[in-house]
């Protein structure tokens, strides 16, 4: 019990922490480079191609799963734009409407398939296992000697581009919202009329697992993407004493 519940909360610290990290490293990308050009174009851009990897396996999730839930789809767009003001996307791919639960599921796409490539890099590239038996607090130190491979950096950046693009945007979140209201429904009517099936102790081992992967994948990326902000925040500082300017970030 003891582990399922420390799965569950490092999932849960995991998930709102790499939220807060992504948000800020997404800003501060764009803002050093309009920090160096003074142009939005050209952050726009090099944020573009700094994530074009996971952009690229992002559209092609949403594109994937919509085939094979036998949803109709458009063609798939690749590139910044701007929507609505200063929001900023990177591709897009159309999609027909469906019911709540395919939508959800092409939703969530980028997310399972980018959490699958991120175990998959960490174990060829670093030989990296999902387990609890290392602590978080570990790993730096452990992709430290992973650092000493000739391939190591392809491998970093990797990961840090899949996952940086892997987030559902707020358009995927929407059908969401609707699905885990209807599971829950499901899930209390089931409770209170029928109990737990006798199946349930391994449909819950088998979403613990699930639960540690996640939280193994979220952890390894806020540990690069920590490194890889702490290096944006010192250049982004070098840049202002250089050039006299300052970005200021809103929100």
């Amino acid at each position: 019990m003891t582990d399922n519940l420390t799965v569950l909360l490092w999932l849960a610290a995991a998930s709102l922490f790499l939220w807060f990290v992504q948000r800020e490293l997404h800003r501060h990308i764009q803002g050093l480079v309009l920090l160096l050009t003074g142009s939005d174009k050209a952050a726009a851009l090099a944020h573009f191609l700094l994530l074009l990897p996971g952009i690229v396996v992002h559209e092609l999730s949403h594109w994937l799963a919509a085939h094979l839930l036998g949803v109709r789809t458009g063609p798939i767009a690749i590139g910044p734009e701007r929507k609505r003001g200063r929001e900023l996307r990177f591709g897009s791919v159309q999609i027909a409407r469906a019911d709540p639960v395919r939508e959800s599921l092409i939703g969530l796409a980028p997310l399972l398939s980018g959490t699958g490539l991120i175990l998959l890099v960490a174990h060829w590239g670093f030989g990296l296992l999902p387990t609890l038996s290392l602590a978080p607090a570990q790993w730096p130190a452990r992709l430290w000697s992973c650092l000493q491979a000739t391939d190591a950096w392809l491998w970093i950046y990797l990961i840090f581009a899949i996952s940086n693009a892997m987030l559902p945007s707020a358009s995927d979140r929407r059908p969401l919202r609707t699905f885990a209201l209807y599971v829950l429904l499901v899930l209390v009517l089931a409770y209170l009329t029928i109990g737990f099936p006798r199946g349930s102790e391994a449909w819950l081992a088998w979403g613990l697992r699930l639960a540690s992967y996640l939280a193994y994948a979220f952890t390894l990326t806020e540990t690069i993407d920590i490194a890889v902000l702490a290096l944006l925040l010192l250049l982004e500082w070098l840049a202002g004493r250089l050039t006299g300017r300052r970005v200021r970030y809103s929100g």
